[in-house]
């Protein structure tokens, strides 16, 4: 991982954007040779397995202008869309399925004068054992480190249709279970019910904030805990605080009966979850529309849901799993694959939130780094493996197209000679195949500062290189300044060396200081044009202007 120009992957940025993301115009699709057009996408599915029998539609946004949508529907799945018409699946309500798990978790971080995020659940839900909850914290709920189960009742297959306790060798014993929850449609379990199996000891969660686990009984409680401080059912809270304020006005937990304006199974024989989930409500009972689920999507990554600061840390990952290229968050599934067609490479954030049962299947997912919001919805018999397809045909183009862009568009406006004869100094810069900008000269009042600045930070190069960053997302773009960082490059061994430690760059910036001043900070001065004009040097109270 030691620096070159000609492998990108030898360098190690730091943690953040390589490139500022593109700004897009407002076009229909994209071009064919880098994101599949309407027939095209068709044509690329139509021998799968699970074409046939599977409604999808997909929306995509880059920086807040869509640019790709597109649908597909089967009227076999019982969906009535006037023939040509397939926009109209935009509007048609589906089941986001476990997405609702974010709704749940935002409704609580908007309530937080009312619900603390490090405070035991049994605070907001008193009627739980003190011993086998009050180390179980809303945090650790909200990204499923509570240890608690999968299901309660639900599932138990001594109380599901169909299911033979001695098929799998197990004894019959003369105990039962209430006949509540144990299948979406069937009798749902009264809150004295449910809370009895919450301190029933067999499904007390064991140790609290160890590993995670995926449950939804953990988002049940969450949703108990905003009824009791609202004082008001779990369904009118998310009503108020996030479907009315967020224009969701096909948004809802009641199930739709008309299939004009929903999807929904077309025979008896098509086993999908559409009955009411009554206690699973908070884990995985949103109803909603395409359209809703993209305008969601795009107002979680444009700070619109809550304040950019409040945002960014409920996406941070707080878990990590086996998979080198998987993190868990509350509740993100947060992906980091480094198999993008992308000119650097280095893992992307790709920030997601699954929904999977039968009959349907849905992801949001935005990417940080380019400004990326996508919403993909599917319903059918085989909805779960037309999602699996789908999320990486999706994403993996876009990327690669919005990197494309962001270069393009950093090339226009950064690239160039900054200098100053007066002062004899120079700052120039340059893109190249590598993460950021590459800094190919950096001289001030005819000092190498290049040179300079890496012994003073003992990299040891005859020839030392950096590289700008952008940094400071809060303050970037306003008053017509935006702030980058520069890393110096440092030369790495082998692969890095173990656990790749030699690459460490969240730990080299901002080292040196003059008069409270980082010198390892620029600040870019765009004009009304959005052209850049000059570059700002705090640390040597200095400005240098771009040449023509």
């Amino acid at each position: 991982m030691g620096q070159s120009s000609s492998s990108s992957s030898k360098y190690c940025p730091p943690p953040g954007a390589s490139l500022p993301p593109p700004t897009v115009a407002t076009i229909e699709n994209l071009p064919l040779d880098i994101f599949p057009d309407g027939s095209s996408f068709l044509t690329q599915y139509q021998g799968e397995s699970w074409y046939p029998t599977t409604t999808f539609a997909i929306q995509a946004s880059i920086g807040g202008t869509t640019v790709f949508k597109h649908a597909s529907y089967r009227t076999g799945n019982g969906i009535q869309v006037p023939s040509g018409d397939v926009s109209a699946l935009f509007e048609k309500q589906t089941r986001i399925a476990s997405i609702t798990k974010a709704f749940t978790v935002l409704a609580v971080l908007l309530s937080k004068g009312l619900i603390g995020w490090h405070d035991s659940i049994t605070k907001y839900v008193p009627q739980l054992d003190k011993a086998g909850y009050e180390n179980v914290t809303i945090a650790a709920l909200a990204g499923q480190t509570s240890g608690l189960g999968r299901y309660g009742y639900t599932a138990d297959i001594s109380v599901t249709p169909g299911s033979n306790p001695e098929d799998l060798g197990l004894p019959i014993l003369n105990e039962t279970l209430p006949d509540c929850d144990p299948y979406p449609g069937s009798r749902i379990c009264t809150p004295q019910e449910e809370l009895a199996m919450y301190n029933t000891f067999k499904y007390f969660p064991p140790s609290p904030n160890s590993v995670p686990l995926y449950s939804n009984t953990a988002y049940n409680l969450l949703g108990i805990a905003l009824s009791n401080v609202y004082h008001k059912p779990y369904s009118m809270v998310m009503d108020e605080l996030i479907f009315k304020p967020n224009g969701m006005t096909h948004s809802g937990f009641a199930t739709p009966n008309d299939t004009a304006n929903a999807i929904l199974p077309a025979t008896k024989e098509d086993k999908w979850f559409s009955p009411p989930f009554g206690n699973y409500d908070p884990s995985g009972g949103i109803w909603s529309t395409p359209d809703d689920l993209f305008l969601w999507t795009k107002n979680l990554l444009d700070n619109k849901l809550l304040p950019p600061a409040e945002t960014r840390a409920w996406l941070q990952p707080a878990s990590s799993l086996p998979s080198l290229h998987q993190l868990v968050g509350a509740p993100w599934e947060i992906f980091r694959p480094t198999d993008l067609n992308i000119k650097s490479t280095r893992p992307i954030d790709v920030i997601t939130k699954s929904g999977g049962i039968a009959g349907y299947a849905s992801y949001s997912i935005i990417v940080p780094e380019y400004n990326i919001a996508i919403a993909i919805t599917a319903a059918g018999n085989d909805a779960g493996p037309a999602m699996q397809a789908l999320l990486p045909a999706t994403v993996k183009p876009l990327i690669a197209y919005a990197d494309q862009e962001a270069r393009k568009q950093v090339q226009e406006k950064y690239v160039g000679t900054y200098s100053s004869s007066h002062t004899r100094s120079s700052f120039i810069v340059a893109l190249d195949d590598g993460p950021g900008l590459a800094l190919k000269t950096f001289t001030v009042n005819g000092v190498d500062v290049l040179k300079v600045m890496a012994k003073a930070q003992n990299i040891k190069s005859a020839n030392p290189t950096a590289r700008l960053y952008p940094s400071d997302k809060d303050s970037s773009g306003k008053d017509g300044k935006e702030r980058w960082n520069i890393l110096w490059d440092r030369e790495i061994t082998g692969d890095g060396g173990f656990a790749q430690m030699q690459c460490g760059s969240w730990n080299w910036g901002e080292v040196v200081r003059y008069l409270g001043v980082p010198l390892d900070t620029v600040t870019f001065h765009v004009g009304e044009r959005g052209n850049v004009a000059s570059v700002e040097l705090p640390g040597w109270r200095t400005s240098l202007v771009k040449s023509e």
